[in-house]
């Protein structure tokens, strides 16, 4: 039973009419008649009851159609998943990544990997700290880049240092700090604080409670900003100020400022990823970025 032959029969059974069925097809009247007779012999019973004014299916016709139609349909399914397995890129790696605070550190390492492998499909998801844990644990991540604290303790992770970020303050252009070329935090201990609502960045917010803690301070958190993007805008506008890292400078506004703050630790970013994990282009892009660090 050719698949041919069932599309024929198909278009006929849709249109009932044998010159629109065959222009649809591209094929000559008596081809198409040819394809449904050949169909009829192949099954021992009529599909389609002729007379001079119309074309009906016969009761066997109307049973068949939908059989018919089901084997089309598989039978396009299955050649576009071999088509799929054929044209499907030797290596695939699905990589997360911190919003909004890591682009500017990572895209010269990736642009670097893909410049050394420039057939590799990297396919790129930003999120925020607990999404990206989430998303590795749940296997739908081969790997994610984010702070340490993250990921330190989390059972059957793995981790690999990928840099250390430093801590900077974040202020409008017109904030009496802007001119400053390092901060201290009993400089701006005392100014309105602006953060991404906690429940959206939540190792990021207990990390900045504690590091106001360890310096003697408590921050005036106003946590009403939903993503790094508008925290950025609100200071900009001069509602407040923020402590980011560095990696988010490529995201900062023109009239902001970043200042690095001195006497605090870096933060140390890493690539996660799961033990158990076994696609092989883990492992390459693992030891690339070993040797691209070293």
């Amino acid at each position: 039973m050719k698949i041919e032959y069932l599309q024929s029969f198909v278009t006929l059974s849709n249109t009932l009419n044998y010159t629109k069925a065959a222009e649809r097809l591209y094929i000559t009247q008596p081809t198409l008649s040819r394809h449904i007779q050949l169909l009829e012999t192949e099954l021992n019973c009529p599909l389609v009851a002729r007379n001079t004014r119309k074309v009906q299916l016969t009761e066997e016709g109307r049973i068949f159609l939908n059989y018919a139609t089901n084997m089309i349909f598989d039978y396009n399914h299955a050649t576009q998943k071999l088509k799929e397995i054929r044209h499907q890129p030797e290596h695939q790696l699905r990589l997360g990544f911190l919003r909004g605070g890591t682009d500017n550190y990572l895209l010269p390492l990736l642009q670097a990997f893909i410049q050394d492998y420039p057939e590799f499909d990297l396919q790129l998801q930003d999120g925020t700290h607990d999404e990206l844990v989430t998303e590795l644990r749940a296997d739908k991540l081969d790997l994610c880049m984010t702070m340490s604290t993250t990921l330190i303790g989390i059972e059957k992770i793995k981790l690999h240092v990928a840099g250390n970020l430093a801590l900077v303050l974040v202020v409008s252009d017109d904030h009496p700090l802007a001119q400053h070329h390092t901060v201290t935090f009993e400089d701006f201990a005392e100014e309105p604080y602006l953060c991404v609502e906690k429940q959206q960045t939540k190792a990021w917010y207990d990390y900045i409670i504690s590091l106001f803690l360890s310096q003697g301070y408590y921050p005036l958190v106003n946590d009403n900003c939903s993503s790094v993007k508008t925290l950025l805008m609100q200071i900009a506008l001069g509602k407040g100020i923020s402590v980011l890292t560095e990696g988010c400078r490529s995201s900062a506004p023109a009239n902001v400022q970043l200042i690095p703050i001195e006497n605090v630790p870096t933060i140390q970013m890493v690539f996660g990823y799961r033990e158990d994990n076994e696609n092989p282009s883990l492992d390459l892009f693992i030891n690339w970025v070993k040797d691209y660090l070293r």
